[in-house]
């Protein structure tokens, strides 16, 4: 185990007993590292997103390769490794999170730390799928999005390359991917938030969805994301800059836990 390494997990230990931090930073100084990631209850391998911020409508934003990425819980230690070389894109073990336990983000990179703390907290169940025909001509159908009972993040992945008629097409004609975000502060701007688009699939499409279940801090991050991306050039805008964090200073983006539950769908009334 080398010095680095060495150095970075006993940081781990010293900053075990730290409350998160709330910072509000410009995104225009280059220096920030992007930190991109939700660790959930599904068995799998883990992943966290290192990058460089970016400004320009569909850059492609710059990794941050070679940082070294840790994630505490209780005296358990999890490694991340870069995978592939060069892409910023680090890869637990096969884990789960758990409730009831505090996880410690800590990343080292041009020897500089970054820490972040989040915990999970439980998901109610998904209600059923509901959804209404547009197109009795061509068995049309759009998702009838509901908000839940509780803040999360719907993630919807729509498939119908397998329906007759639809074979052989491109993917981008026949997979949708989408999120639907249920906050419970409303604020001006999501009150006049632009429409979405409407994703339209034909009978017999397979639906699979996810509910990620969200922290407090971790739906205030989403509010104040929407608000700077997705939601800009509505009615009522905001300043740029102002998206909260849970990471400390010189990182932004956040760090989550979340637990996940789903379901899938065969559109088949």
């Amino acid at each position: 185990m080398n010095t680095r390494l060495i150095l970075g997990l006993s940081m781990l230990c010293v900053l075990a007993c730290e409350e998160p931090t709330t910072w509000e930073l410009d995104s225009k100084n280059h220096d920030l590292i992007v930190v991109e990631g939700i660790l959930t209850n599904e068995l799998k391998r883990q992943k966290i997103i290192l990058s460089r911020p970016f400004e320009q409508l569909n850059a492609t934003p710059e990794p941050v390769s070679g940082a070294l990425v840790a994630v505490r819980a209780g005296s358990e230690v999890q490694l991340f490794s870069e995978f592939p070389t060069g892409s910023g894109v680090y890869y637990s073990d096969t884990i789960q999170a758990v409730v009831n336990r505090q996880y410690q983000l800590y990343i080292l990179f041009n020897d500089i730390e970054y820490t972040a703390l989040a915990e999970m907290v439980p998901a109610t169940p998904v209600q059923p799928l509901a959804y209404h025909l547009v197109d009795a001509d061509s068995m049309i159908y759009e998702i009838d999005h509901k908000d839940s009972e509780q803040p999360s993040i719907q993630e919807y992945w729509i498939s119908w390359a397998h329906v007759a008629g639809y074979e052989g097409l491109p993917q981008g004609q026949t997979l949708s991917h989408s999120f639907h975000y249920t906050l419970s502060s409303i604020n001006v701007n999501e009150v006049f938030k632009p429409a979405q688009a409407r994703v339209r699939f034909p009978r017999g499409a397979i639906v699979l969805r996810k509910k990620y279940s969200l922290s407090t801090a971790h739906e205030a991050f989403l509010r104040t994301f929407l608000s700077e991306t997705e939601w800009r050039g509505s009615v009522f805008d905001v300043q740029k800059g102002n998206v909260a964090t849970n990471l400390s200073e010189g990182a932004i983006g956040f760090f989550a836990v979340s637990t996940v539950v789903s379901d899938t769908t065969l559109v088949a009334p």
